[in-house]
């Protein structure tokens, strides 16, 4: 299972159409697993597509009906807590994004490994398997702990 990023979500809807695409190529090498899109990224999505306009808040209504989009509960809500917490032991809290936290909780607590464009947004968080893509290729990197 993949767990996709705002990122991911972004870079699609700009690509669309272009099979050359970095996420595009990211998401066919990915293609046969489920994909899952926790609510904190549509959110963020969202609110994108709304300081846009109105038309682009329809245009990712429709991109995201498309995906399973999952909701937080107690599972990810655990997993939120126990990442914020070693982040916080270790000193790398501050200046970390929440919503980021919460899309890697829903990536762990769905045993799903996680897609984004900006892996550096999820060092240091154990126990998650983030897949990067970029201009030139797709990289893994397990989270340490």
């Amino acid at each position: 299972m993949i767990c996709i990023d705002t990122t991911v979500l972004i870079d699609e809807f700009r690509a669309a159409g272009d099979a050359g695409a970095p996420v595009n190529k990211a998401m066919l090498k990915h293609g046969a697993e489920a994909l899952i899109v926790p609510v904190a990224a549509a959110g963020e999505f969202f609110d994108g597509a709304a300081m846009v306009s109105e038309e682009r808040v329809q245009e990712a209504l429709t991109l995201l009906r498309a995906r399973t989009v999952v909701s937080a509960n107690l599972d990810v809500a655990e997993h939120y807590g126990r990442i914020t917490t070693h982040l916080r032991r270790k000193k790398l809290l501050s200046g970390r994004s929440h919503n980021d936290l919460w899309i890697a909780a829903t990536a762990r607590a769905n045993g799903a490994r996680l897609l984004t464009r900006n892996g550096e947004d999820f060092e240091e968080i154990p126990g998650l398997e983030v897949l990067t893509y970029g201009a030139k290729t797709i990289s893994r990197r397990k989270g340490s702990g």
